[in-house]
């Protein structure tokens, strides 16, 4: 599948794309962050994708590079962080969106713009309290590796869960798989995360996918990964976040 624009210049182009399920209906979206602008293809469901950026506002880039999604408030709808090329040292800077289900906001932290522009940034919750931290590898002339602790509130953070997906031998093998997590007994999803063994640029991940939840409820977990002869879906059904290590369910698929 093509995915250009009509009147592109030659040097608007990207080498930070990422997959998410913004909107949390199941189907998995394709965010490209661009130099000169951003794109976000919405999948439609029915084999085509509609760039929506503009109308969500996500359309201005500056030399954007990596992309990366996280729910860093645990309100349900994932957040995004993309980082910018560096040429002038601090000139430039990274901007973090928050989802607000219709449109996004340009919410990053001035302690952050402080530092300029980085090249390497990967969603992780490092101290295992349910939210999402920040690693950063900042590549203005001091050269950092900046870590930045989430201080959501105990009872938000703890509204998460985390699903590693391993093979049978417990290896983290399967890139590509797609988790997606229900309110148990239902069919209705509450978000749906590609598992990642080694995406980004200048950062690599594989850690486990995240999902801010509604509640501390009861959910159901659904894994489709590939095999030889084909796709192959594996459920969990009930899993209690309040009772899993870190909030971490492991997943082993063939």
């Amino acid at each position: 599948m093509k995915m250009d624009q009509a009147g592109r210049p030659a040097d608007h182009g990207s080498c930070g794309p990422s997959v998410i399920d913004y909107s949390n209906d199941g189907l998995l979206d394709l965010f490209v962050a661009g130099y000169g602008q951003n794109l976000l293809y919405r999948n439609e469901g029915n084999g085509t994708f509609r760039n929506v950026a503009k109308e969500l506002n996500l359309f201005s880039g500056d030399q954007a590079t990596p992309s990366t999604w996280g729910d860093y408030d645990n309100d349900g709808r994932p957040d995004l962080y993309v980082s910018s090329y560096i040429v002038h040292s601090l000139n430039e800077h990274d901007k973090m969106y928050h989802n607000a289900s219709d449109h996004f906001s340009e919410v990053i932290p001035w302690r952050m713009l402080h530092n300029g522009a980085t090249h390497g940034i990967q969603w992780v919750d490092f101290d295992g309290n349910g939210a999402l931290d920040l690693a950063m590898c900042n590549n203005n002339p001091g050269g950092h590796h900046y870590l930045w602790r989430n201080l959501l509130p105990p009872e938000r953070a703890a509204r998460s869960i985390q699903v590693m997906v391993l093979d049978k031998a417990g290896h983290a093998t399967k890139p590509g798989a797609e988790v997606r997590i229900f309110s148990a007994g239902t069919r209705t999803c509450l978000g749906s995360r590609i598992m990642d063994t080694g995406g980004g640029y200048c950062s690599q991940n594989v850690m486990p996918v995240h999902f801010g939840l509604p509640s501390e409820d009861p959910v159901d977990v659904e894994v489709v990964s590939l095999t030889r002869t084909g796709r192959m879906t594996t459920r969990v059904a009930g899993v209690s976040p309040r009772q899993l290590s870190n909030r971490i369910l492991e997943v082993k698929v063939p």
